[in-house]
């Protein structure tokens, strides 16, 4: 099975200030409107898409992925009720005795999307369903439970499960686990939070925080500890901004100096044109994940290395306007990582979209 990169809406992280929020320069009315017709455009497409059993492309994931993208759409939750009513029924018919949420393939990854989709949801019988997810996500982080040692790089880290991973741990799994765990609940005081900070530092190119004696210090990040998907161990945008909501999720403060450095590479790499480092590869995961941390972090303005300001919704919702197509859909160019399929990859955007417009 192809693996994906599939990350859920957050609702937003404690990072976020009243004050960058009232601040915050607003998407411009007309902007915001074509996105919000761009949504229905989107979700209209989606709908077009769905089997009669409720799933959408064969595959549990996507199925939760589009259920989350659709039950997050302001203005529409009465029809989003009724469009996932089905999908919601065959995401709780996959619940096992061990607390996950799959199918056989994967696990990690589709429990953490069933569980967001059924917090997405908001119904009280599913509450004993997402309470055994968080704890079966949380009893996977690799720990002495796993046999692995503090001193193993991937100790803290989540991988997609089950024979899929190898074994290993990577930033974009953990963000995903790390966020349904911390939507369905988990305490802040909870142990698994502070082995994940491990991980996650190991991760980053910080230098001497790294205890890998990788030579970045540039603050961003890579796939996972000594392997980056844009070559040795150099940082790229979809895995760094994992890496700010990864952070948040494990109550790392935004003074940090661990987040300050990322901020840094944030800044020193600014774009809506591409996922830097891996150009249009995976853009449209990188639009997701952008769009959820910057709004997540309460980042309004973004000033670029050349001192130019961006207001970041209002680039990237331009963006995304510009690329979807008649049909509602859009789809990648480049087709690594599933970004050829149109229903995963207007999931992506949708989520994008929404999470620039929560000001």
């Amino acid at each position: 099975m192809k693996r994906t990169l599939l990350i859920c809406l957050c609702a937003g992280l404690t990072w976020s200030s009243a004050h960058a929020q009232s601040t915050a320069p607003r998407m411009s009315p007309e902007t915001r409107q074509k996105l919000m017709d761009s949504l229905n455009k989107g979700a209209a497409y989606l709908k077009s898409q769905q089997k009669p059993d409720g799933t959408w492309e064969n595959h549990p994931g996507v199925t939760a992925m589009v259920a989350a993208a659709l039950l997050h759409q302001p203005g529409a939750r009465t029809q989003a009720a009724q469009t996932t009513a089905k999908t919601l029924e065959y995401l709780r018919s996959l619940a096992k005795p061990d607390g996950g949420i799959y199918v056989k393939d994967i696990p990690h990854y589709i429990t953490a999307t069933a569980v967001m989709a059924l917090v997405a949801a908001g119904d009280p019988k599913d509450t004993p369903i997402i309470e055994k997810g968080r704890r079966y996500l949380a009893e996977h982080i690799l720990d002495e439970g796993e046999g692995v040692s503090p001193s193993n790089k991937f100790y803290g880290g989540l991988g997609w499960g089950g024979t899929s991973d190898g074994g290993r741990a990577d930033i974009i799994s953990l963000e995903y686990g790390l966020r349904a765990m911390k939507e369905a609940g988990v305490a802040a005081n909870d142990a698994a939070w502070q082995k994940t900070v491990q991980f996650l530092q190991r991760t980053q190119n910080i230098g001497e925080l790294n205890d890998q004696g990788f030579p970045g210090d540039d603050g961003g990040f890579m796939y996972y500890p000594g392997y980056s998907q844009a070559g040795e161990t150099r940082s790229y945008g979809a895995a760094t901004y994992a890496g700010i909501m990864s952070y948040a999720w494990a109550n790392v403060k935004k003074d940090d100096r661990r987040v300050q450095v990322v901020l840094k590479w944030v800044r020193n790499n600014y774009t809506v044109d591409e996922n830097p480092g891996l150009g249009q590869k995976t853009v449209y995961y990188y639009y997701m994940v952008f769009a959820k941390a910057l709004q997540a972090i309460g980042e309004p303005v973004i000033v670029d290395a050349k001192g130019v300001s961006h207001n970041w919704r209002e680039d990237l919702g331009r963006k995304l306007l510009s690329l979807q197509h008649p049909e509602g859909y859009w789809v990648n160019t480049v087709p690594d990582e599933m970004q050829d399929n149109k229903v995963l990859v207007t999931t992506f955007t949708m989520m994008a979209i929404e999470a620039a417009l929560q000001n």
